[in-house]
């Protein structure tokens, strides 16, 4: 891609990975840290950063990423589970479904975040939280950053601001991956035999 700027930062952390490195999880560094127009990464772009990282580690060959990547793309608009890629159409991809872009590319607001995050994946196991209600912090921050375009600390900071005035319930925060909830839906599953 002649003329992309190159984040060094996301080619640097990378590279620091080394033979841990993920591709899903470099693509979603590469959301987070360089916007682009629409939402999603463009795969030109994607291999870009690929040409970028290979120039640094010798070992590493262009391309191997983005094959990693094939065997867990789908062209799914909605969620699908925690290790899919999504194919958003156009050449983009995605480390969030297409519906997630659409309803709230638009929303800084958390608690809007959650609410679409928790309903797309209710029935589902997310790795870094299992089943139930709630989203685990991390999901929502990443989702805030690359389809809102939310800084990370920043949307960690609203994140204290809701759950100070109530408006979203964190499990055990001490947990790095937490699960968050709306706070109505922690009212309603309370039993009013306690109350």
């Amino acid at each position: 891609m002649a003329g992309a700027e190159i984040n060094d930062g996301v080619v640097q952390d990378a590279n620091e990975r080394g033979e841990k490195l993920l591709p899903g999880d470099f693509l979603l560094w590469i959301e987070r840290e360089h916007a682009e127009e629409g939402p999603g990464v463009s795969e030109e772009l994607f291999r870009a950063y690929e040409e970028a990282l290979s120039a640094q580690r010798a070992s590493f060959e262009p391309g191997e990423l983005r094959s990693s990547l094939e065997e867990t793309l789908v062209d799914s608009e909605s969620w699908v589970d925690d290790d899919a890629v999504y194919a958003l159409g156009n050449g983009r991809i995605s480390t969030f479904p297409a519906a997630w872009h659409d309803r709230l590319r638009d929303s800084g607001d958390l608690r809007e975040y959650v609410a679409v995050i928790e309903d797309a994946t209710i029935d589902d196991e997310i790795a870094t939280g299992g089943r139930g209600p709630g989203v685990p912090e991390g999901l929502l921050l990443d989702a805030a950053s690359v389809i809102g375009g939310i800084d990370r600390e920043v949307a960690k900071e609203r994140l204290e601001r809701h759950r100070d005035d109530g408006a979203l319930i964190q499990d055990a925060d001490q947990h790095p991956d937490a699960r968050v909830y709306l706070g109505e839906e922690v009212r309603d599953m309370r039993d009013p035999w306690l109350e």
